[in-house]
């Protein structure tokens, strides 16, 4: 018997090592128990209400639009049919049903087998995947259709054919794929507009980007005719111009690639995926250093500024020339300063974005109605497209750095808010080079940042100023008024899909179209104290995320609700809820959406005698006996662990793999 019993602690001594150097293992979870009995307020009611409604909801748009192995009745591009079912791993994550998860599950699987032909050159629009993955796209519109891909992870790490998707899918950008070069490791640059599964794209459709305002010729063609495209011999000869000047260069929205390789990162751990993203985001971070502080829109071959355009820093595609260029670099430059920063922990990354917010508040005008404006855009003449700023990045900048500077940025554009922005300037199908001088800025309706949140989950982070005035005690209502706004879209969107008189088979070619009526945006803001993920290939920015360990899954216990009521830089606030009269729950608390923060201490500012727990793990376990609920003070540091998609380990070994 004492030889067995040695035998065992011998082997356990063994396994020691190995279990921490992986972070498995943990004797104990810091644990608190609820104790004060309090009538749920109406955001809670509100939010379980939302979860449940929405979760009817989505059964009929399943029902409506899929065949039952998940893939789409219609077809079309394959960005937007991934767009169908892009959030419902995290409607799963925070807390509704399974199947939503298992129906995202299906439906990656289902659109990526429609959309990878049997034949590999097949030209068709709609079929652009080749080894699961887009052919040739722009970054932009990757990210859009990678998103449901990165979201799955959110809900199930440990699924061995995605964990080998990332790697293959971030091995086409690391250069370890011959046949798909998209890379430079040498010059540290993509080298294409349009790059993918079958490397980068030497030519690309110079008509569309060219009459639809992405992009332009200027120096080399100064003023191009209107009705160039309908002569054969000229546009053949735009089309040549063009690709020497546009397609070979990398561009800012190729920054989006950085989500991509982080992805794998957090799945896998691998150093190399690390080195990558900072690598490429200090190529760029050289080049607006270069350029006088502003992020240049081309880079040629071998990585200079403007090579191909006399050294001409803009009129790349999506750049500072194209009518959505601001969006759309704004949007890439948030994810890979997000992405950098999360990997590094260096504050440094988080100028990339900074910077170039300041290039635009630095060019801001004020009208005399007091809007705050800036350009958008710049051509041969300078900047114009004069708009209202965007709060969607200066939102992410604020939530990773939990700085007063950046804050200061928010309160300071905030005043300057009084109308609301105009919808996209320009005519569909026009040659900018001739309309955009004569753009002028109108004043719209007015804009009430309070009341700024009954839009969807794709929108430009606009309900962001009602979110941070709520953490500023600007606007208390918020909670409820942003779940009731989120519920009225909901009924909106099913009251369409209910009387749309087209048939099934002709709606996914219009790609504003099917109206997912699972809209998370609030429920995530709530919960999670997140800004709204940036749809164009973000990772979630959530300071808290939940698992149910009755139930040995991720999200909330059913019955509960959750709300991030504060946000400092080293502190947050959370009340928790359990509505159920009768049952208990259980929940782990993880700090950050990958565990990236570290809670140090706890307190129950309900309890009777609320004595702050040391937690030092960026986990902690709260029980909720019925009808309790807690508003916890939690201290924490920031960014102070490698961050992953791993689960908690008591949970992990439960967790019921999904098919």
């Amino acid at each position: 018997m004492r030889s067995s019993f040695l035998l065992l602690i011998a082997l356990f001594l063994i396994a020691l090592p190995s279990a921490f150097a992986q972070g498995e293992l943990r004797t104990e979870i810091p644990s608190l128990r609820a104790s004060s009995l309090q009538a749920p307020p109406e955001w809670a009611l509100m939010q379980r209400r939302l979860i449940h409604a929405m979760e009817e909801a989505g059964d009929f748009y399943w029902d409506r639009f899929t065949y039952p192995d998940g893939s789409t009745i219609s077809q079309g591009p394959y960005d937007d049919l991934y767009e169908m079912f892009y959030n419902w791993p995290d409607f799963y994550m925070i807390g509704a049903d399974e199947r939503y998860y298992e129906r995202a599950l299906m439906a990656y699987n289902g659109i990526t087998r429609n959309n990878t032909p049997h034949l590999p050159d097949s030209g068709d629009y709609f079929h652009r995947l080749y080894k699961e993955f887009p052919t040739h796209d722009d970054f932009f519109h990757i990210s859009e259709g990678m998103t449901l891909f990165y979201n799955l992870a959110l809900g199930n790490p440990d699924i061995p054919e995605h964990t080998a998707r990332a790697r293959r899918f971030a091995a086409l950008y690391l250069n370890e794929e011959p046949d798909a070069p998209n890379y430079d490791p040498e010059h540290k640059l993509i080298r294409s507009i349009f790059t993918g599964s079958k490397g980068p794209l030497h030519t690309s459709d110079a008509e569309y980007n060219l009459r639809y305002g992405h992009a332009s010729l200027y120096p080399v063609v100064k003023d191009l005719e209107p009705d160039w495209h309908e002569d054969p011999a000229r546009k053949a000869e735009i089309q040549s111009i063009y690709d020497s000047l546009v397609t070979r260069t990398d561009v800012p929205t190729n920054l989006g690639a950085t989500g991509l390789i982080t992805h794998a990162y957090l799945l896998t751990g691998d150093e190399k995926y690390r080195t990558w993203v900072l690598e490429y985001v200090d190529a760029w971070m050289g080049h607006i250093a270069k350029n006088g502080g502003i992020i240049p829109d081309n880079i040629g071959r071998t990585g200079k500024i403007g090579e191909y355009r006399q050294g001409q820093w803009w009129g790349g595609l999506y750049g500072w020339y194209g009518r959505y260029g601001v969006l759309m670099m704004y949007a890439s430059m948030s994810v890979a300063s997000e992405c950098a920063y999360l990997l590094s922990r260096d504050g440094k990354y988080l100028d990339l974005l900074r910077s170039q917010l300041d290039q635009l508040l630095g060019r801001a005008i004020i009208t005399p109605e007091g809007q705050m404006l800036v350009p958008y855009r710049r051509n041969l003449k300078g900047w114009h497209s004069y708009r209202p700023m965007m709060i969607r990045d200066l939102a992410h900048l604020y939530h990773a750095s939990m700085n007063s500077s950046d804050w200061k940025r928010i309160a300071d554009m905030q005043p300057g808010h009084r109308f609301r922005p105009l919808a996209t300037e320009g005519t569909w199908g026009t040659n900018t080079l001739d309309h955009l001088d004569s753009e002028k800025y109108e004043a719209g309706e007015p804009f009430i940042w309070s009341e700024e949140m009954v839009l969807g989950d794709r929108t430009m982070g606009m309900s962001e100023y009602a979110r941070w005035m709520y953490y500023a005690g600007k606007n208390p209502e918020w909670p409820l008024e942003a779940l009731r706004a989120d519920f009225e879209e909901m009924t909106r969107r099913m009251e369409f899909m209910r009387n749309d008189p087209r048939p099934i088979t002709d709606i996914n070619k219009d790609d504003t179209y099917p109206n997912n009526p699972v809209i998370i945006k609030a429920l995530q803001q709530t919960t999670m104290g997140t800004p709204q993920t940036i749809y164009f290939g973000g990772l979630l920015r959530a300071r808290l995320r939940y698992f149910d360990m009755d139930n040995h899954r991720p999200g909330l216990p059913a019955d509960v609700a959750a709300l991030v009521d504060g946000l400092e830089k080293s502190k947050t606030s959370v009340r928790l809820l359990n509505l159920h009269p009768v049952e208990s729950r259980k929940l782990v608390i993880q700090a950050g959406a990958f565990g990236e923060h570290t809670i140090v201490a706890a307190t129950d500012k309900f309890a009777k005698n609320p004595i702050p727990i040391s937690v030092n793990s960026k986990y902690f376990e709260v029980v909720l006996p019925p009808s309790t609920s807690v508003h916890l003070h939690l201290d924490m540091k920031l960014f102070s662990n490698d961050p992953s998609y791993a689960f908690p380990s008591s949970l992990s070994s439960l967790v019921k793999e999904s098919e």
